[in-house]
């Protein structure tokens, strides 16, 4: 893990005192970041003044491949056929390339990820998610159920992942041929409050996927399903807005 990488982990976990002690001597083997809870780690007190983390920021950061729960989490997606690519530590934003980088093969995901986050990409697995937002006064998964009684249809189960903020990302396989872009800001065919990652035409889109964490929270996987069919209703719809 590089020096640049270390201090992303530690502004992006919002935990100020790592770095700053000067206490050493002694060993706290089984101290945990209280931002960072990992079953990488034995658990044991949590300790202000471990000088482990004076001499190592990020050595019990598990935000990487070297956490289990990560891995864990990455390998989860790609067993429903979900292309894994490289996030910087507690970004969202990908580096320049990273479409050629989105993996369907769980062998690569320890050196893919290694000191990295979690990323989806929409074109390479072949899907369409439904961002639903739940702030700002957004109600992403109420708009979308309502629009399903108005129709008479119903939202099916899917794989799910939850996001910081309550929101929910539901995976969707896109049919063959499927050119649905990417669109934000409560702009889409499917109310406010409803974001849509796509293939697109192109590169496609891609979201921030589970195992990593923005702001010191975390992506999880909330609904470990096989990925659903995208359903003609909302396919027609987010199609004839293109």
């Amino acid at each position: 893990m590089s020096v640049r990488d270390v201090q992303a982990v530690i502004e992006a976990s919002d935990y100020v005192r790592h770095g700053s002690v000067t206490r050493h001597g002694g060993s706290y083997s089984t101290c945990i970041c209280p931002k960072a809870a990992c079953g990488a780690v034995a658990s044991g007190d949590e300790r202000d003044d471990c000088p482990e983390h004076s001499l190592t920021p990020a050595q019990y950061w598990h935000w990487s491949a070297e956490c289990p729960q990560v891995l864990a989490a990455a390998r989860t997606a790609v067993d429903r056929g979900l292309a894994v690519f490289p996030l910087p530590i507690g970004g969202r934003v990908p580096e320049p390339g990273w479409q050629r980088q989105a993996t369907l093969l769980p062998e690569r995901l320890p050196e893919l990820l290694a000191g990295r986050g979690v990323g989806i990409g929409c074109r390479a697995s072949n899907t369409v998610v439904l961002d639903l937002d739940v702030h700002g006064g957004d109600d992403g998964p109420g708009v979308l159920a309502a629009l399903a009684d108005r129709l008479g249809e119903a939202v099916p189960e899917t794989f799910t992942v939850g996001t910081p903020s309550s929101g929910r990302h539901l995976y969707f396989r896109a049919p063959m041929g499927c050119t649905i872009g990417s669109v934000s800001g409560g702009r889409t065919a499917l109310g406010p409050g409803i974001d849509v990652r796509g293939p697109g035409r192109r590169s496609g889109g891609y979201l921030v996927g589970p195992g990593s964490l923005v702001g010191g929270r975390p992506y999880v996987v909330l609904h470990d399903l096989p990925v659903a069919p995208l359903p003609d209703w909302i396919g027609q719809r987010l199609q004839a807005h293109q």
